[in-house]
């Protein structure tokens, strides 16, 4: 069975494949951009579906390759423009690497492009000619460059992952299928019956004896009893499935391991065992998924916002960070907030910063963690009124003691603060 096959029937590989993708791009990015910036390249990711078509080609990376294409309705052939025009970007089209045919590497040592694919060419009717300026790559495993054996695309785009960890699939697959076929048989009715041999050897014979079943079984299932002869006997046998659990929790715990993907979230399951979380595998995975977005997705995001960012309507030298993967419980969140208030009400402390910046970088900070519903509209509103923060500064834990260093005035020093527990 190919690998496509493989994705698309068996729900471990499926999940295997789409997890990481899912999870390095589910999140998003926090821009170091003003509020105009930002909101013109969400727009734009919307207008265009950005992080649905980077996650297709995440996925297809993990089948072993697949790139964006970046559309402007013009010959493909052709370079990317030097200058991007705002919304001059049509369409990004996730593509499989079967859907592309590589040209030729680029054999000159001084070319930029040594040792890349000189041109592509969509597997189409029409087979235009691809440049790849115009494609964005998402490639999967290294093949390590001993392979002999492996052409020139496989090493191009790379392996799937689901070489990988098929043995293990197969395997747990097999226990999981084994143990399901031994359901329909863990509870079988046993029916002894007199003078069965001699019956059967009789003309008919055959026929009297599924006769006679059919007859105890209906008895069974409609008035659950059963009528026998004096001399036959009948008994239930159940099989026993005790060690069952633990088989199949093991190769799937194999697969997890060869998919570096904790069972908690691959399973979707709490792990086994007395005071087991799997805190530390989902920590340690996450770990994991952050370096793959700094290591693997960034370069991509980053040759695609080249020519996103003008599309928007921005500068293309913005610089971002990715959002954070997890998602904290309340609690958690309320105490980060308490942490990052009492950090805040320390910085205002030692005067070394003006408190219009802290200000300013405490508001985003509420902003970007959507815990404060309705604040920037109401924040925007308040600073267009002039208005001022309102109460003591000391109450709230904040003393700009370092007003008059500054050179302002310690009865209005703190007037632009935010309170450091709202």
């Amino acid at each position: 069975m190919c690998i496509r096959d493989r994705y698309r029937t068996s729900w471990m590989v499926g999940q295997i494949v789409d997890i990481p993708a899912q999870d390095q791009t589910r999140a998003g990015r926090d821009w170091d951009a003003t509020d105009e910036e930002i909101e013109k390249i969400e727009a734009e990711e919307k207008r265009l579906e950005y992080w649905a078509k980077v996650r297709k080609a995440l996925i297809y990376g993990r089948l072993g390759g697949g790139a964006i294409f970046i559309n402007l309705g013009d010959d493909p052939s052709l370079p990317l423009p030097a200058t991007i025009r705002p919304e001059q970007i049509i369409s990004l089209i996730p593509l499989y690497r079967s859907e592309l045919t590589v040209g030729q590497p680029v054999d000159n040592v001084l070319d930029p492009a040594f040792g890349q694919p000189s041109s592509f060419r969509l597997n189409t009717a029409a087979q235009p000619l691809i440049d790849p300026s115009r494609l964005v790559f998402f490639k999967g495993r290294d093949v390590p460059s001993f392979s002999g054996s492996t052409t020139w695309e496989d090493k191009f785009w790379g392996d799937s992952i689901v070489q990988t960890v098929n043995d293990a699939v197969q395997d747990a697959t097999t226990a999981t299928g084994g143990f399901a076929s031994l359901i329909d048989e863990a509870k079988v009715d046993v029916f002894f019956l007199d003078k069965l041999a001699e019956t059967l050897a009789q003309p008919g014979g055959e026929a009297k004896v599924k006769a006679r079943i059919q007859i105890a079984t209906t008895e069974k299932s409609m008035h659950r009893s059963v009528t026998l002869d004096g001399n036959d006997k009948w008994e239930t046998r159940t099989l026993n499935f005790s060690g069952a659990k633990d088989i199949i929790t093991t190769y799937l715990s194999i697969v997890a391991g060869a998919a570096d993907i904790p069972a908690t979230r691959l399973l979707g399951k709490s792990p086994d065992g007395m005071n087991s979380t799997g805190e530390s595998d989902l920590t340690n995975y996450y770990d994991s998924i952050s370096a793959q977005q700094d290591d693997d997705l960034r370069p991509a995001l980053d040759r695609l916002d080249m020519v996103v960012l003008p599309s928007a309507g921005v500068k293309a030298d913005l610089t971002w960070r990715f959002s954070p993967i997890r998602t904290l419980t309340e609690q958690q969140a309320a105490e980060v907030e308490n942490k990052e208030a009492d950090t805040l009400s320390k910085l205002v402390n030692t005067g070394l910063f003006p408190d219009s910046a802290l200000a300013k970088s405490a508001a985003n900070r509420m902003i970007e963690s959507q815990r404060w519903p309705g604040f920037k509209d109401a924040l925007d509103k308040a600073e267009a009124n002039g208005e001022e923060p309102e109460g003591d500064e000391s109450e709230l834990g904040i003393v700009p003691t370092g007003a008059t260093e500054r050179g302002g005035d310690p009865a209005v020093a703190g007037e632009d603060n935010l309170p450091a527990n709202q």
